[in-house]
């Protein structure tokens, strides 16, 4: 009778440990407990059946599943984890192989339970005496129920996991559409979500916002030379500096490519202050150099803003203004920053209407090629610079200084660019067709920066001399000494390329760059051309003949012919001779003529 009974109290207290938790190690381990504590064991165990990923699952027939140990009572024998016990493991493994409920006697006397856990594990226990057959035959109603709470069990985590999961994607669709891919700020939309939240609540509080418009200055080419790579790189530091500077009145998003928005809400009475404080601090995060892969890059900024609701209360608008600003700001070459004010978009509206005009020029033949004589020190005329002019149909003759700088924001100056190639090209084929003086060698263009990095710039250049059947050696190319070393390493790939096929390259603007010592020994060009600021009044400034004396030792030392720009007197070219220097290019020789009077100043 008290048999029965005890066998009774061990089903109920083991069934009622089981469905107590939906969580499959914690329900287990209150089971194993109960098992522990009411059999008096030495120690249980519970393997369970895994997948591929090692994940717990119910073992279906013609699938890959293997069983791992789960859950010891207690943790470990002697130190040691019950993973590790080959006694334990080799009897786990007949078990499994047996899928019967078996025993086995330890040489210490103890003895090995083991128990099936249809479909979903192995239960072993350990015991100091024989488990009676009446007790094991008891616990196999309550291994069913065991299995059918460990299906719950795995079920339930299965759902978890995948809500989980679904949130996490939730989550991750929801960071993706506010915040940029790359470096992890709030994208266009969202900050143009912010900016209108912001302008709303500026009108209720009668507070004041500013939106600021920041570019970075030089990205460009270490982008287009070291790679898109590294310009990531950069982009994600200068973000992650940036990024310091949130607060709940500051948000910070990318707008695209090099450019980033700050937007400023709840500003005090002193908001113009607050905006210059904010422009010094992003400044000061810049002036620390970014090291990517060993190589350190020094950047600036442009920065241009606008406040709402004082200038506008539209989310276009404040944009719009603040880029605007941000191109003032650019032009000026300003580390301060640049209010916006609405004689800007005049200004604007005027460059978009000149680029009209010169879209219309081109078309219509206005655009000319000058030529200006180069000389040597015996009076021999020995080529020409090809010089743009422009006829504006209501300005007249427009200075370069004008319209070349608009042309090149613009894009335009390629196809200008392009024009004065060919153009040039088609005059070299016509000067080809006279007698030459011997001393005559070649005409010279003006090359954009952003012509320098077309990809095809060099098949360009080829194409022209091909199609009007020319010498290459008489055409030349003047690029200037900046340009060269802001895209050093293929401007000397270039020129080399170029040199090869016999088309010459001239470094105009020498002595006025910045690294130009550092450079000049690879850059492979021909000639040095003296700027015309070291020739002014160099027979009086002891300075400038410094500066030339210099240029001309230079020269002669890497075996470039040197001339001089510029030259304007008698006393200018007397001191440029005497100094070494035996080319010249100014209004002392000749003034830029049209091609007509060039030929006629040729002859």
């Amino acid at each position: 009778m008290n048999k029965a009974l005890f066998i009774i109290s061990l089903q109920h207290e083991l069934a009622m440990a089981i469905g107590n938790k939906l969580d499959l190690r914690a329900m287990l381990k209150v089971f194993l407990k109960v098992c522990f504590n009411r059999l008096d064991l030495t120690s249980a165990h519970i393997h369970v059946y895994c997948d591929q990923s090692g994940i717990p699952c119910k073992l279906r027939l013609l699938e890959s599943t293997s069983f791992q140990h789960f859950l010891s009572i207690p943790k470990s024998k002697r130190g040691q984890p019950w993973a590790q016990n080959t006694h334990l493991n080799n009897f786990v493994e007949q078990l499994n192989n047996s899928q019967s409920n078996s025993s086995f006697q330890c040489e210490n006397g103890q003895y090995l339970f083991g128990f099936i856990i249809p479909n979903h594990g192995l239960l072993t226990f350990e015991t100091h005496y024989i488990l009676g057959d009446e007790v094991q035959k008891a616990l196999q109603p309550v291994l069913q129920k065991l299995a059918s709470s460990c299906y719950t069990s795995l079920v339930h985590d299965s759902l978890v996991k995948e809500v989980h999961s679904r949130q996490l994607i939730e989550e991750k669709v929801a960071f993706q559409a506010q915040h940029d891919g790359l470096t992890g700020l709030f994208n266009r939309q969202h900050i143009n979500h912010l900016l209108a939240n912001a302008i709303e609540e500026a009108h209720l509080n009668k507070k004041i916002g500013s939106v600021l418009f920041i570019d970075l200055n030089r990205f460009k080419p270490i982008n287009d030379s070291m790679g898109h790579a590294v310009g990531d790189k950069i982009l994600l530091t200068l973000s992650n500096r940036l990024h310091s500077l949130s607060s709940e009145h500051i948000d910070i998003g990318r707008f695209g490519g090099d450019e980033f928005i700050i937007l400023l809400k709840n500003l005090k009475i002193d908001y113009q202050e607050t905006v210059n404080q904010l422009i010094e601090q992003i400044n000061q995060l810049l002036a620390i150099p970014f090291v990517i892969d060993a190589n350190s890059y020094k950047l600036t900024c442009s920065i241009g803003y606008a406040f709402f609701p004082l200038q506008s209360s539209t989310v276009n608008n404040l944009i719009k203004f603040s880029d605007i600003a941000m191109y003032e700001a650019k032009r000026a070459k300003s580390q301060s920053g640049k209010k916006y004010q609405a004689a800007m978009s005049e200004k604007i509206k005027r460059r978009l209407d000149y680029v009209d005009d010169m879209k219309q020029g081109l078309e219509q033949d206005d655009f000319k090629l000058y030529y200006q004589a180069q000389y040597n020190h015996y009076g021999d005329i020995i080529g020409a610079e090809a010089l743009l002019r422009w006829q504006h149909p209501i300005h007249g003759m427009e200075s370069p200084a004008v319209y070349i700088p608009i042309a090149e924001e613009s894009e335009l100056i390629l196809a200008i660019g392009q024009w004065v190639l060919e153009q040039a090209c088609r005059d070299i084929k016509k000067l080809e067709q006279l007698k030459l003086p011997e001393s005559f060698d070649k005409i010279s263009i003006n090359i954009s920066a952003k012509q320098l990095i077309q990809p095809d710039f060099q098949e360009k250049i080829l194409h022209a001399i091909e199609q009007n059947d020319i010498p290459a050696k008489r055409l030349g190319l003047e690029l200037t000494e900046n340009l060269l070393v802001e895209n050093i390493e293929d401007s000397i790939k270039l020129i080399a390329s170029l040199k090869e096929k016999s088309i010459d390259c001239a470094i105009d603007d020498f002595g006025t760059g910045y690294s130009s010592l550092t450079y000049l020994k690879r850059i492979p060009a021909s000639v040095l051309k003296i700027d015309r600021s070291f020739v002014a009044n160099i027979a009086q400034s002891s300075e400038s003949a410094a500066i030339a004396s210099m240029i001309i030792s230079l020269g002669k030392t890497l075996k470039m012919n040197v001339l001089a720009e510029g030259v304007e007197t008698i006393e200018e070219f007397n001191c440029l001779k005497d100094l070494g220097c035996y080319h010249y290019q100014g209004f002392y020789f000749s003034t830029p003529l049209p091609f007509d009077e060039f030929i006629r100043l040729l002859s």
